[in-house]
């Protein structure tokens, strides 16, 4: 096994965030699915391009709602075409505030990190 120089590696470093009360339910899963239903109006859409099932993502959606209090998403059912699945204006504020969050909270860690492991 060849021995790896230090030059040709790279330290990384990984943050997740979470918001909850009790469960940790609400993150960067939850957030890239609520902006693809966002984007296009519907629920299944999004679990296709994140390729999950439609029922697990209800399953994550009501756990976040149960813990965090509020309704994220509602399913509207359709016609002829089907119906669609919308962000709730609590929904649509709370995502808007957990990206605000994470993007402030990555620029601060991605400081620190320099901070205590320089290049």
């Amino acid at each position: 096994m060849e021995e790896i120089k230090k030059e040709e590696r790279t330290l990384k470093y990984h943050l997740k965030l979470r918001v909850y009360y009790e469960e940790r339910n609400y993150g960067p899963g939850v957030a890239a699915l609520m902006k693809l239903v966002r984007e296009k109006g519907s629920l299944s859409a999004a679990c296709q391009e994140l390729h999950m099932a439609y029922s697990k993502a209800w399953k994550i959606i009501n756990k976040a709602e149960e813990d965090l209090g509020l309704s994220l998403m509602e399913g509207r059912r359709g016609g002829e075409f089907g119906g669609t699945t919308v962000l709730t204006e609590e929904g649509e504020k709370f995502l808007n505030q957990y990206q605000a969050f994470a993007e402030e909270a990555e620029a601060a860690v991605e400081e620190l990190f320099y901070k205590y492991f320089p290049e």
